[in-house]
């Protein structure tokens, strides 16, 4: 059946869908953002959301159950394919973000020269030294590492993850601060998808900082 929860799939399918759909309401239909900017720049929002919210079920569900919360068998299961798809999902954001970094789409990250802010290097480097943690974090389950249980201890301990999940944070705030507290500017009077991804990472971290061993 096409609705049945198999491996994680069902839920990839809804978060992905959810998290692009709510990009789509809000930027294109009710908001004022052309439709010509749907296949790029709005997917790439929906898409990172989704990443976001995939990972962060991949690293909270363990941390969930070491502190009490129980955890069927199903969703621990699954934390492989959901965590892969969030990893995918991850890496096609920097590709998508990265081919339209410029002043037109992503005003806050520059100056009037044309260079960086501080602002947009300090989101940046915060986005790309987590997707680096994240990168190896992938690799090192795959090609052998996994044979090593020093590698695999060291990325799965709790600074590593906790680190990680924090950069994404760093990203996240210094992407989007200054539009979450100006709600009249809201895009059709929804909530920004950083400040979504921002209650999304901090509710991951919560976690992971408490439940992780």
């Amino acid at each position: 059946m096409f609705f049945k929860l198999k491996n994680g799939h069902y839920i990839i399918l809804v978060t992905t869908f959810v998290s692009i759909s709510y990009a789509v309401l809000r930027y294109n239909i009710i908001g004022d953002v052309p439709w010509k900017d749907l296949p790029f720049f709005v997917l790439n929002k929906g898409i990172a959301l989704s990443s976001l919210i995939l990972l962060i079920i991949n690293f909270s569900l363990g941390p969930l159950q070491n502190i009490g919360v129980k955890i069927t068998d199903f969703w621990l299961n699954s934390r492989k394919s959901i965590g892969i798809s969030g990893f995918l999902f991850a890496l096609i954001h920097v590709f998508m973000s990265l081919s339209i970094l410029n002043p037109k789409y992503y005003k806050v990250f520059f100056v009037d020269e044309g260079t960086l802010s501080l602002r947009g290097g300090l989101s940046l480097l915060g986005g790309i030294l987590s997707f680096i943690l994240l990168w190896i974090y992938n690799i090192s389950f795959k090609h052998g590492f996994k044979q090593d249980e020093r590698i695999i201890k060291w990325i799965t301990s709790k600074k590593y993850v906790v680190y990680g999940i924090l950069l994404t944070g760093i990203h996240l705030f210094f992407m989007g601060y200054s539009g979450w507290i100006t709600i009249y500017k809201w895009q059709g009077g929804l909530p920004p998808i950083s400040l979504i991804s921002f209650l999304t990472f901090f509710v991951g971290f919560i976690i992971n900082l408490l439940g992780r061993k």
